[in-house]
């Protein structure tokens, strides 16, 4: 009897196994067929998705915008001046010419020593007009101090060459336009003080302005 028992036991024992795996297996067939429709759906929406874009861009072109380079210049423009062509006024050249610096403390004119200059003022095209033109120094600040051109070939001062600081430390002077001689001549500077303390010409020359 028990052995019966036993047998029927194992019997129902392997049957419920059986029915649990073909149950199983039932189930995973499902999962697997349920898989394999959703990859097709899934293929299906893609596809469509596809055909769908396609389509808008057939009917509806999108403008395609290429970036245009930006040339950036090798060099900077030049800088072009404005010169009127027909000028009623002619150009102006202007001439320097350099005589020197000094000390003198005479009470009367007297050369300066060293400065002088052989000028033909003739040589110079067009003159407008010569200056003669002197930067003076005096340390007391307390005295006049005058200064001229003198023409040392022919013995005179140059008319309208004297200028004239009347006081304070230092002054730069210039005379009216100058009535010279034509031709080579020996031009020096003279100085004379008011009071005879020492006065410094830190530079004078002629200015030569010609049309």
């Amino acid at each position: 009897m028990a052995k019966k028992l036993r047998e029927r036991f194992i019997l129902t024992r392997v049957y419920k196994d059986e029915r649990n795996s073909r149950v199983g297996f039932t189930i995973f067939g499902i999962l697997i067929i349920a898989l394999a429709f959703d990859l097709i759906y899934l293929n299906i929406l893609s596809l469509n998705k596809t055909s769908i874009i396609l389509t808008q861009q057939k009917s509806n072109p999108s403008v395609t915008v290429t970036p245009t380079a930006i040339q950036t210049p090798t060099s900077a423009p030049a800088v072009q001046m404005y010169q009127p062509q027909n000028s009623s006024q002619p150009q102006a050249s202007e001439y320097f010419i350099a005589l020197g610096s000094g000390t003198s403390e005479s009470g009367d004119w007297e050369d300066v020593p060293g400065l002088e200059a052989s000028v033909d003022f003739g040589k110079y095209p067009n003159i407008k007009e010569i200056r003669f033109e002197a930067s003076v120094s005096v340390p007391t600040a307390n005295e006049a101090v005058s200064v001229r051109l003198f023409n040392k070939t022919d013995q005179h001062p140059v008319w309208n060459s004297e200028i004239t600081m009347d006081g304070g430390a230092s002054s730069y002077l210039v005379s009216s336009p100058l009535i010279y001689d034509k031709g080579a001549k020996t031009y020096g500077v003279q100085m004379k003080t008011q009071l005879k303390f020492a006065a410094n010409l830190t530079q004078s020359r002629i200015h030569i302005v010609s049309n």
